[in-house]
């Protein structure tokens, strides 16, 4: 699930313009983070005593930490996609990677290049409307309408995903919505990577998912069904057209009221979770995953920096939620 939400991300982007197969790698997780469909799972109340304080870290993004018995795992919270190039103080950042051992990137899900390959040769008709029907042709006759309208602000024409099912147009719309708009999905993690590797700290990523499962089960679909998704998609583009600056001017100074005030669960993800049982499993995983990551470093001896989507870290049941029920006190410095 790169830079995410992973599985998230990694579905906009692996059928984008061109049907990149070779780049089979995003996520995430982690656009507008990981949402689930429905309600969580409820996770036994927290010990009283435990509280969550965010800090601004001088005004750098904010940073939690999970301690227990000693050990600490700071954790930073990111906020996908930022404005293509934009600035952020690393400097607080920089500084406490001066004290950690190792960090630790979201989950992603991924497709090799020959399994991409196999499926593209065996499976291929599944990219396409079925019944030798335009995707206009096979949509209810309101999401088309609104395929078209989205289309024209994002100076293409509708015909452009006309030969697409339904689920790889809602990710060709917004990869496209991307581009106009000149965003990125893949800061901040490759910065703090690149940080971390310049002190020679340790970076690996918590988990890699398999993305067939989910991709075929969801490509099978009707497009009276997945073409919800289109629609989920265009919500989310109308809502980070507008949002996406400030959500991110936020984040990058630890304005958590600011950046949640600007940010939203992706109506997209959470379609795709709602369709397919492997996308809702992976959905778990990646919380699960995390959570376990973080509990291990405690053990591993030396800090670690945990990167995690903010969708994923604070919704109810998310990661800082399963971590205080565990026993672990989750506070600022």
């Amino acid at each position: 699930m790169s830079g995410h939400d992973c599985w998230y991300n990694f579905f906009r982007f692996c059928f984008g313009p061109g049907m990149r197969w070779r780049d089979f790698v995003l996520a995430g997780a982690v656009s507008a983070g990981l949402t689930p469909p429905a309600e969580a799972q409820s996770v036994p109340a927290p010990p009283p005593i435990e509280t969550i304080t965010v800090i601004a870290n001088g005004k750098g993004p904010a940073i939690w930490h999970a301690t227990k018995n000693g050990a600490d795992v700071a954790i930073l919270g990111i906020v996908t996609p930022l404005p293509d190039g934009f600035a952020w103080n690393a400097r607080p950042l920089e500084t406490d990677l001066n004290n950690i051992r190792r960090v630790l990137l979201p989950p992603q899900v991924r497709m090799g290049v020959f399994s991409g390959v196999w499926f593209y040769l065996t499976k291929s008709d599944l990219l396409h409307p079925p019944d030798g029907k335009s995707l206009s042709e096979s949509l209810d006759p309101h999401v088309a309408a609104d395929l078209a309208r989205i289309s024209n602000v994002l100076h293409e024409s509708k015909d452009r995903y006309n030969d697409n099912a339904p689920i790889l147009a809602a990710m060709r719309l917004g990869s496209d919505f991307r581009h106009v708009d000149n965003l990125t999905t893949h800061e901040p993690e490759d910065r703090i990577a690149t940080l971390a590797r310049a002190r020679r700290i340790l970076v690996r990523r918590i988990a890699d998912y398999d993305l067939i499962p989910s991709g075929e089960e969801l490509l099978k679909l009707p497009p009276a069904a997945t073409g919800t998704c289109i629609e989920a998609e265009i919500e989310d583009i109308e809502y980070q057209s507008r949002h996406v600056q400030a959500a991110a001017s936020a984040w990058a100074i630890g304005d958590v009221s600011g950046m949640l005030a600007n940010w939203a669960p992706s109506h997209y993800y959470a379609c795709l979770i709602s369709l397919s049982p492997h996308a809702t499993a992976l959905d778990a995983r990646s919380i699960d995953d995390t959570v376990a990551s973080v509990t291990d470093a405690m053990t591993s001896g030396g800090r670690t920096l945990a990167i995690v989507p903010i969708g994923i870290l604070l919704r109810k049941g998310g990661v800082i939620d399963r971590l205080k029920a565990e026993g672990i006190a989750i506070s600022g410095p």
